[in-house]
C-alpha cells in the first residue's frame, strides 16, 4: 500500500471525505433544490480552501504511526482508515485556524488571504464555518468508525485535543488584559516563560503531536488502562509535549523573522501582544532602556513601532539564542527518543522530529 510520506494518496482520501460531507448536504431534508445548490457552491469552496493545503504533518503522523505499531506495510483497507484520522486531525487544524485567524485579525495564511477576508465570507460567516468543520469531524468518525472497537476511545481522543487547545487559546489570547471591553495598558509582567509553557502545552503540543500518536495507538488496539498501553501512551505524551515546544519556540521566532512569501502567512505576534518565547526571553534579557522600547510598542498596531521592537529582538541575539536552543533541543529529543522502548516506536518519532528540524516555514 501506499507510503505514509505519499501526499498524492493521502489527498486522494481527503477527496473522497469531500464527496461524503457534500452528499451529506444534499440528502438534508425539507431544504429546496436552490438553498441545497447554494450550500453545496459554498462549501464546496470552503472546504478545499480551509482544510488541505498546509503541510498535512498532523494527519500524515497518523499514518506513520500505524505503519511503526503494525511493523509492516498496511493493507489498502489500514491505509484508508489511518488516512481517514489523519485527515480529522487536518480538520481539527482547519477549525482551529479559521476561528484563530478570526481572533487574531490575521490577514494570510498559506500564502493566501484568511477565510475570513475571502470574497463573499464574512466574519460572522467564517465564524459558523469554524463551527461546521468542528462539526464535520464527528460526521466522518461516525460513518467510518461508528463499528470500530477503539470508536469510544477516538470519540475521546477528539474531544479532549479540542479542549486542551481551546483552554491554551485562552492563555494565548488573554496574555493582556481587558477592562470595559476595551484593551487595558500592557502589562509585561504577564510574559513570563512559565505562562509560556503552559499556553505552548495546551495550544500546540496535544493536537500539533501528541493526538496524532495517540490516534495511531488507539485505532491499532492499545488500551490505554492497561499496562502496556498506559507505558507507551505516557511515553508518547512525554516525547510529544517537547517536540511541542520546540515547534511553538520555532514558530514564534519565524513570525518575527521569516519572509512572509516563505513563511507563507504575515506575521501579527507582536501587534497582537502575543505572549511568545521572544517576547518573554527579551524581557529577560532587557535592561530598563530596553524594556521601554517593549512598553512603548509592544501590542500596538503601527509599522514602525512593530519594526522597533524587531531591532531589539536583534540587538538581544535571539535568533543565535534560538539556533542553540534547537541545536540543545534536538540533542535532547535524540536521547529521549532513544530510551523508548518498543525500539520500533521510536521511527514515529524520528519522522516527527525530522518534520521539524530547522524548518523555514
Amino acid at each position: 500500500m501506499s507510503s505514509s510520506t505519499d501526499k498524492e494518496a493521502f489527498l486522494a482520501i481527503y477527496k473522497e471525505i469531500e464527496s461524503e460531507i457534500i452528499s451529506d448536504i444534499q440528502n438534508l431534508p425539507s431544504l429546496s433544490d436552490h438553498v441545497k445548490k447554494q450550500l453545496i457552491e459554498y462549501y464546496s469552496t470552503c472546504l478545499p480552501y480551509t482544510v488541505p493545503g498546509g503541510k498535512m504533518t498532523r494527519g500524515l503522523t497518523v499514518i506513520k504511526g500505524v505503519e511503526v505499531l503494525k511493523q509492516r506495510e498496511l493493507t489498502p483497507k489500514e491505509y484508508k482508515d489511518a488516512a481517514i484520522l489523519g485527515w480529522q486531525v487536518e480538520w481539527l487544524q482547519a477549525f482551529f485556524l479559521v476561528a484563530d485567524d478570526i481572533m487574531d485579525a490575521s490577514i494570510t495564511r498559506r500564502g493566501s488571504p484568511c477565510w475570513y477576508k475571502c470574497l463573499n465570507v464574512t466574519q460572522d460567516n467564517a465564524i459558523n464555518d469554524a463551527l461546521i468543520l468542528e462539526n464535520m469531524i464527528y460526521q466522518t468518525l461516525r460513518r467510518h468508525f461508528k463499528k470500530h472497537p477503539s470508536y469510544v476511545q477516538i470519540l475521546e481522543l477528539f474531544i479532549d485535543t479540542t479542549f486542551q487547545t481551546e483552554i491554551g487559546q485562552h492563555i494565548d489570547t488573554n496574555g493582556t488584559p481587558y477592562a470595559d471591553g476595551k484593551r487595558a495598558p500592557l502589562d509585561l509582567s504577564r510574559f513570563t516563560l512559565d505562562r509560556y509553557q503552559g499556553c505552548v502545552r495546551y495550544k500546540t503540543c496535544y493536537y500539533s503531536f501528541y493526538c496524532s500518536c495517540a490516534l495511531a495507538l488507539a485505532y491499532c488496539g492499545f488500551d490505554p488502562e492497561s499496562d502496556e498501553g498506559k507505558a507507551l501512551y505516557k511515553k508518547a505524551e512525554d516525547i510529544c509535549m517537547i517536540l511541542g515546544e520546540y515547534f511553538q519556540i520555532q514558530d514564534d521566532v519565524l513570525d518575527a523573522f521569516a519572509p512572509p512569501e516563505v513563511l507563507g502567512k504575515i506575521g501579527t505576534d507582536i501587534e497582537d501582544a502575543k505572549c511568545s518565547w521572544l517576547v518573554c526571553k527579551a524581557l529577560e534579557l532587557a535592561n530598563d532602556d530596553q524594556k521601554k522600547i517593549l512598553v512603548d510598542h509592544y501590542g500596538k498596531h503601527d509599522a514602525e513601532g512593530v519594526q522597533k521592537v524587531k531591532d531589539l529582538y536583534k540587538e538581544l541575539q535571539l535568533e543565535e539564542l534560538y539556533h542553540k536552543y534547537e541545536e540543545e533541543q534536538k540533542k535532547n529529543c535524540d536521547e529521549l527518543i532513544a530510551k523508548i522502548e518498543p525500539e520500533n516506536f521510536q521511527d514515529l518519532f524520528k519522522f516527527l522530529l525530522g518534520k521539524i528540524y530547522k524548518r523555514q516555514k
